[in-house]
Formats: C-alpha cells, sequence, structure tokens
C-alpha cells in the first residue's frame, strides 16, 4: 500500500495552539474559521469543562519570552468562545465554574483585563 498524501493529524494541544495564535495582539482573529471549527466540534472529543480546563492549565503553564502575549491570546481565544457561543456558558455549570477559575488566575497573575 502506498502513501495516501495525508498528513499527520494534529494533537488537540496542537490545536488549539494554532486556534490561540490565530489571534493578533488586538484580539483580532484573521480570517480563519479553524477557532470556530474547533469550538464547534470539540463535544466530539471531550466536554467544553475540559476544553476550559485545557486552556486554563496552558495558560497557567505558559513560559518563556512570549508568555505574556501567549496568555493574552488564549484570553482573547476564552472571549471569542464566550461571544460566538453564549448559550453554553448559560447552561453548563462547570464551564460557568472553570470560567470564574480562569478569571481568578488571571486577575492573581496580574491580567485583570
Amino acid at each position: 500500500m502506498g502513501s495516501s498524501g495525508l498528513g499527520k493529524a494534529a494533537t488537540l494541544d496542537e490545536l488549539l495552539c494554532t486556534c490561540i495564535e490565530m489571534f493578533d495582539d488586538n484580539g483580532e482573529l484573521d480570517n480563519s474559521y479553524l477557532p470556530r471549527i474547533v469550538l464547534l466540534m470539540h463535544r466530539w472529543y471531550l466536554s467544553s469543562t475540559e476544553l476550559a480546563e485545557k486552556l486554563l492549565c496552558m495558560y497557567r503553564n505558559a513560559t518563556g519570552e512570549s508568555c505574556n502575549e501567549f496568555r493574552l491570546k488564549i484570553c482573547y481565544f476564552m472571549r471569542y468562545w464566550i461571544l460566538k457561543f453564549p448559550a453554553e456558558f448559560n447552561l453548563d455549570l462547570g464551564l460557568i465554574r472553570m470560567t470564574e477559575e480562569f478569571r481568578e488566575v488571571a486577575s492573581q497573575l496580574g491580567y485583570e483585563k
């Protein structure tokens, strides 16, 4: 059997990092639909609460020279999620709790915005 030409699938971490990096320094998203698709389809693989936990872990564990910029972009991604899919945040108590925890962690690290 020959090679099919399909590339290796991205891990969840790689997919989320790609979505996060699509936001510019002002929180604007380029013309990509990937973040929207990921947020629409994530429930096939993990719950919204688990996705929020994953983003919170990425936020907490960010290191290096550009960690502040990466953290800010994670916040932009969360804001995008809340604005595009508000019903999820009204109906899922676990997600609501994770969002509150995310805000607390950001505030503790000095990122109230």
